[in-house]
């Protein structure tokens, strides 16, 4: 059974803040890898065995419309969610 999506927690950790005391924009990029790659791992999958037999996950477009800000040691929840699969491609 293919799992569509998942949620990772993740606290905001000072090093990810900028001098205001919020999460760096760069920084929310990483947390949604993280959560991409965690729901990879739930369905069975496992990128380091994938990409030693040649296969590899390609990002090839990322954007990201910051809302509200997340500060220093905030609990954020991320969900991963695939909104479209074809033999080639993943969308989340």
């Amino acid at each position: 059974m293919l799992i569509d999506s998942h949620d990772i927690e993740v606290r905001v950790r000072y090093c990810e803040t900028d001098a205001m005391g919020y999460l760096h924009h760069a920084n929310y990029f990483n947390f949604f890898e993280m959560a991409r790659t965690e729901l990879f791992r739930v369905q069975g999958g496992n990128y380091r065995s994938m990409e030693e037999r040649g296969y590899f996950f390609v990002v090839v477009h990322i954007e990201c419309d910051y809302k509200v800000p997340s500060g220093f040691d905030d609990l954020l929840t991320i969900r991963a969610r695939i909104s479209r699969q074809t033999p080639a491609k993943l969308e989340h």
